[in-house]
């Protein structure tokens, strides 16, 4: 089996399940370590964890791995699976399947993280769901604080990673900087929770330094059938099982320092959730462009959410989204904002607008193939009013790559339109 070359300076780990020993090297792929844990306590910056074919399960508590060591700038320790193998970290009873805690410079990047609703009933979490216990709580991949050193989380990146069946979060971080999560795949989450969780959410960030540029990008993922369908313990009801969702950048929930950093969230597309497709709540800073959400608000536990939108937030901007609305749902939500525009999105279904910006448009969207399965497309047709009607942004790809603009002007939504 060839061996990869690992990043400039940095040593390679290999790990397998099937036919590790974590009395082994670690250091081939003849040699691997058992559990990606043996490998993660023992890498250094610029260092590669190859992950090989096979099933890897909880090893405690916390889960299947636990990332505590940070890599440096242009030197980040990286977790991705060996070329050629696709492994599934499958956390069953811990509380998480890939954990980052307190760690920067830490890329996760390809890996396939399953969690076990398949095997959970509805039932039994609403007896069994409690806050203090990872049983009905699993996250797929989570990001935190170090709640013993303080340690702050940054320099994260979550790339190309398929998360799905977590009882709890699909991708999440709580108290972290300068985050990128892109081009992931998740699903199926949230669903048998008491913490009120959502596919991608971004809970309290705080600055480890003194920036106010854009340090947390959410951008060109694919979000869908993320749902809560236990009560939320803190306020014993439903909230959340959203999309995509930036939570609380005020810290207002915990009296923190408000974040200064900027948030983007762009070229995602988002479908089918229990309550938003996107938005941000109690947030500041926050840049929500080029999204195409449809059919979100599904659950009938909660008052609607909306699809794209903002609520008890400020200086937001909601610019060349498309928002295709569920029948009866609420379009967006202007409750206590302020300074929060809307501009260049397309609204089609659902309940008439909240607020509108001056070239928000009410059409239509024309869809090739919008829906609720996973194989659904939505991809603008020639003949959208999407085609050549947004504005210009700095973001110069769509959610496959394709440059921007490819016709007259920007196209509104997650995908600029070429004939196919």
């Amino acid at each position: 089996m060839a061996a990869p070359t690992a990043q400039a300076a940095g040593r390679a780990y290999y790990v397998s399940a099937v036919a590790g020993s974590d009395t082994n090297s670690g250091l081939s792929a003849t040699q691997p370590f058992k559990t990606i844990q043996r490998a993660a306590d023992r890498t250094r910056p610029g260092d590669t964890v190859f992950v090989m074919n096979g099933t890897y399960g909880d090893l405690n508590r916390e889960g299947v791995v636990q990332i505590s060591r940070s890599g440096a700038p242009g030197r980040p320790i990286t977790y991705r699976p060996l070329p050629g193998h696709d492994p599934v970290i499958a956390p069953v009873t811990g509380w998480n399947g890939i954990l980052v805690v307190g760690a920067s410079y830490v890329t996760i990047s390809g890996l396939s993280v399953r969690g076990p609703s398949d095997s959970l009933t509805l039932e039994d979490a609403e007896v069994g769901s409690k806050p203090t216990g990872p049983a009905f709580n699993t996250n797929c991949i989570f990001i935190r604080k170090d709640k013993v050193s303080g340690r702050v989380p940054h320099h994260v990146t979550v790339r190309g990673n398929h998360a799905w069946d977590c009882p709890g979060a699909g991708i999440a971080s709580d108290t972290a900087d300068h985050l990128l999560i892109e081009k992931n795949r998740v699903h199926s989450t949230s669903w048998y929770t008491s913490h009120a969780t959502s596919g991608i959410s971004v809970l309290h960030p705080v600055d480890v330094d003194e920036s106010k540029s854009t340090k947390i990008v959410i951008r060109e993922n694919v979000v869908y059938d993320n749902e809560t369908k236990v009560k939320w313990a803190r306020c014993d009801c439903y909230s959340d099982g959203n999309g995509i969702i930036v939570d609380d950048t005020l810290h207002l929930q915990d009296g923190g320092v408000p974040y200064k950093g900027r948030i983007l969230v762009e070229n995602n597309v988002s479908f089918d959730n229990g309550g938003s497709g996107i938005h941000a709540f109690s947030s500041s800073r926050v840049d929500i462009r080029h999204n195409t959400a449809y059919y979100n608000s599904r659950s009938s536990r909660m008052e609607s959410y909306g699809n794209i939108f903002a609520l008890k937030s400020k200086d937001v901007r909601v610019v060349n989204n498309v928002s295709y609305v569920r029948p009866g749902e609420k379009t967006n939500i202007t409750d206590r904002n302020v300074d929060v525009t809307y501009d260049y999105n397309i609204y089609y279904g659902g309940l008439a607008p909240e607020v509108m910006g001056p070239h928000d448009i009410v059409a239509d969207p024309k869809l090739v193939n919008p829906g609720t399965s996973p194989d659904s497309d939505f991809r603008l047709q020639e003949s959208s009013p999407a085609v050549d009607s947004g504005t210009r942004t700095g973001t110069s790809v769509d959610h496959e790559g394709t440059s921007r603009p490819q016709g007259a002007g920007w196209d509104r939504g997650a995908y600029e339109y070429t004939a196919h």
